[in-house]
């Protein structure tokens, strides 16, 4: 039961949902089996016990074979997920207009089909949403009204035209969107995938009029930016004002996905040094923060809130990113806010250069994440180096070594670090008077053949 997933469910549902699902396994129409219910209270109100072993089950509903608590629980389960596809059905207004025309229609029910219909096109058509899920639902109603002129012998006099054109901008909506998505994971995988019918989609937009729906054409222009072609800048550009001037016509998910793709962008042109690309994701995340796609379920990612930190810091806008921390340490989850907000605080403590502050938001905790860990503690150093504190340098340097040894850090990032303390010993130990040993070991941060994540900084102390 332990490991079950209807416990890892349960527990991560917040109150108010817990609740609802209360309400739900007691209606009869979902659930037929009162022990269902018995095995739902006792587990609500023992989500945190560590051991609910089948004997504890057992006392608990008064059932003590081990195949009826077997049972029990795979029908508490499926009501459970049955609870979940109802929760999200209910949230998609156009599907449940869809299913209630789809009902009316087989039930042979013409006037009221025919009512609930033109309901249904005029909710979906008053939406102010115009991405790919409204051509899903326009496609989908416009097929019903096809299917419904049949049942009622006047399909000939059916405008087939205006079916095909919600197909057509319902495929390509979707096809570019999987485009999008074969180009980003083949990016991090190197796998290659066969793409079907995409280039013959691509090459049939070239200048068609469907390239005037923002829905179309901002997947067209993400694929051929991602794409990596010789005219991935000017795509982007155009991705980045289709972004700022219609996103309110797609829904935050959709939205969330978008912004991403444009920010992954910069980023791939800021790891290739095109320094300018700095101002155009800043501009993407302000974007972003203004609409709400950077927030997921409500919450901002603390690795979102980190590195808007860093492009805010790395362009000085120090009014702006001081304000930006604590109006969105809120929306950080609230198992890493703490520790995101007092990470980053430090981050601007220390480019504002009151590095006594930046010491002291740096010294209150450890973080769970390995690499941010890294980070900070690299931080002290700079600190304790610019203030001239070496004694609590050199300790720190041994600590970065022994939590490298301890830690399964592989790849670049561990011969990053090593580099990094190797380098700051050598800086450490300088004759500054000596000027062949200043030009190695500006020539050594130089030649350094890893991605030296300090180079600059270290480079800026030889000056």
């Amino acid at each position: 039961m332990e490991n079950s997933p209807l416990l890892e469910i349960l527990r991560i549902l917040p109150k108010d949902r817990l609740s609802a699902l209360g309400k739900f396994v007691r209606s009869p129409f979902h659930v037929t089996h009162p022990g269902v219910v018995q095995l739902f209270d006792y587990l609500k109100n023992n989500l945190q016990a560590k051991d609910l072993a089948k004997i504890t089950l057992a006392e608990a509903i008064g059932e003590t074979d081990p195949r009826r608590i077997y049972h029990l629980t795979n029908y508490l389960l499926e009501a459970v997920e049955k609870f979940l596809a109802i929760e999200q059905w209910e949230a998609a207004e156009h599907v449940q207009h869809l299913g209630t025309v789809t009902a009316l229609r087989r039930l042979h029910l013409q006037d009221p089909f025919a009512g609930m219909l033109r309901y249904a096109h005029k909710r979906l058509k008053n939406s102010p949403l115009r991405g790919a899920d409204y051509f899903r639902s326009d496609y989908a109603l416009s097929l019903e009204a096809y299917y419904g002129s049949l049942q009622q012998g006047r399909a000939k006099s059916f405008n087939l035209q205006e079916l095909t054109d919600a197909q057509d901008i319902a495929f390509l909506c979707e096809k570019l969107r999987t485009g999008c998505l074969l180009l980003s994971h083949q990016a991090v995988s190197k796998q290659e995938y066969d793409k079907g019918l995409l280039d013959h989609t691509l090459q049939f937009l070239q200048g068609h009029r469907y390239l005037q729906i923002p829905a179309v054409a901002v997947y067209y222009h993400g694929y051929y930016a991602q794409s990596g072609g010789p005219d991935s800048e000017a795509h982007f550009a155009q991705l980045k004002r289709l972004l700022q001037e219609h996103a309110g016509q797609f829904s935050l998910a959709e939205m969330h996905d978008l912004f991403l793709m444009a920010i992954n962008f910069c980023i791939r042109q800021i790891n290739k040094a095109h320094e300018h690309y700095f101002r155009e994701v800043f501009d993407l995340y302000q974007s972003g923060l203004q609409h709400g796609a950077l927030l997921e379920d409500g919450l901002l990612s603390r690795w979102t809130y980190n590195n808007i930190t860093g492009t805010a810091l790395r362009l000085r806008e120090f009014t702006w990113v001081r304000q930006f921390l604590q109006e969105y340490a809120a929306f950080l989850p609230e198992n890493h806010r703490e520790g995101a907000f007092q990470f980053n605080l430090a981050r601007y403590f220390y480019d504002t250069g009151d590095l006594r502050q930046a010491m002291q938001h740096l010294l209150q905790r450890e973080h769970d994440d390995l690499l941010q860990n890294l980070i900070a503690k690299v931080m002290l150093c700079k600190i304790y180096y610019e203030l001239d504190e070496t004694d609590a340098l050199e300790n720190q340097l041994d600590s970065i070594q022994i939590y490298l040894r301890r830690k399964k850090i592989l790849g670049y990032h561990r011969d990053n670090y090593l580099a990094i303390v190797r380098l700051m010993r050598k800086l450490v130990a300088l004759n500054f008077s000596d000027k062949e040993e200043v030009k190695a070991l500006q020539t050594a941060i130089t030649t350094t053949p890893i991605l030296l994540t300090e180079r600059e900084w270290l480079l800026k102390q030889l000056e």
